[in-house]
């Protein structure tokens, strides 16, 4: 037969048509989940809550967390954030339980957080790498999800770069915004935007203010020109570019709502529209009056014990243009 075998690229041989983003959409070969606008309506996301021991392994602050965390009223928040998330329509799927914790006795302690344990594009998702050495390994749980899912990794972060999910966002689909600070660094932030770039999107760094963990905790995206911010703990030079941009930014003052009951920390689950925690009163009548309705309100107390709130706690697996059915 020689080299008119198909098995040796003869007659027979089909060339693979179309790019890796096709496979994606048509769900044949991947399961066809994907995010290019973080405004779009939401359609899947990760929860996950660690295993009971976990959230004693050590003292609080060895954790990372503020307060000592009770397993039973953290499941109860969690689920009551899966049952608002499936009254809106949104898939909920589970993190796969934290691997045995080798040498890191503390490793998936705040996998509860999945925001940061995965960045998702529309090439697939993006496996971070961790910046803290307490949730070191972490990382396993989103690689075993997207197996059991079918979703591709386009990009593990790797060499000396740390990055984390929480510090991108999709402004535009040819548009990411990535946060330089403790839980990113350069080296990730040049790995986010080589990712970006092979996607036809470029990047924009934007500075993570002292005291913030994320990019999330200070800039949200509510719509196709329409961003949320705390400006005033912001760089203001970066606040002005995103208006030069074409962005109407939305200043959230700073006050004890924010800083301790977390309003900011909402989700966006469809253009203009918000999933935000009880307790948020005043941020929502300000989102309010420039379009943005909070759909529905969860209580969590007690996912806030360990310093972070709903939109730490959703992983975002999936986006699709339109609004809420």
């Amino acid at each position: 037969m020689g080299v008119t075998a198909a098995a040796y690229h003869g007659p027979g041989w089909r060339a693979r048509p179309g790019r890796h983003e096709d496979d994606i959409a048509g769900g044949g070969n991947w399961a066809p989940f994907g995010v290019s606008r973080d405004f779009d309506r939401l359609t899947d996301v990760a929860l996950h809550c660690p295993p009971a021991a976990l959230l004693t392994a050590g003292e609080p602050d060895a954790l990372q967390h503020l307060e000592r965390l009770d397993h039973t009223a953290l499941r109860r928040d969690m689920d009551a954030l899966a049952e608002a998330y499936g009254t809106l329509g949104v898939t909920v799927h589970t993190l796969p339980a934290p691997e045995p914790p080798g040498s890191n006795p503390y490793r998936g302690a705040n996998a509860m957080y999945a925001r940061d344990l995965l960045w998702m594009t529309r090439a697939g998702a993006v496996i971070p790498r961790m910046a803290s050495a307490v949730r070191a390994g972490e990382e396993l749980q989103t690689l075993r999800l997207c197996a059991r899912l079918g979703i591709p990794v386009a990009r593990t972060v790797g060499a000396d770069g740390v990055f984390e999910g929480a510090d991108a966002h999709w402004l535009r689909s040819d548009l990411v915004a990535v946060g330089l600070g403790a839980r990113t660094n350069e080296s990730g932030a040049r790995q986010i935007a080589d990712e970006a770039g092979q996607q036809g999107a470029r990047v924009l760094r934007l500075s993570v203010p002292t005291g913030v963990q994320h990019l999330l905790g200070v800039l949200q995206v509510l719509d196709a020109d329409l961003l949320a911010a705390r400006t005033s703990i912001m760089d203001q030079a970066e606040i002005r570019h995103l208006r030069e941009l074409g962005f109407t930014v939305v200043d959230i003052p700073e006050s004890e709502e924010v800083s301790t009951q977390l309003a900011f920390n909402f989700v966006t689950v469809a253009p203009r529209a918000v999933l935000m925690p009880t307790g948020s009163r005043a941020t929502a009548d300000l989102l309010s009056r420039r379009g943005v309705e909070c759909v529905a309100r969860v209580p969590i107390p007690e996912l806030t014990k360990g310093a972070g709130g709903i939109a730490c706690a959703t992983g975002i697996l999936a986006r699709t243009p339109g609004g809420l059915r």
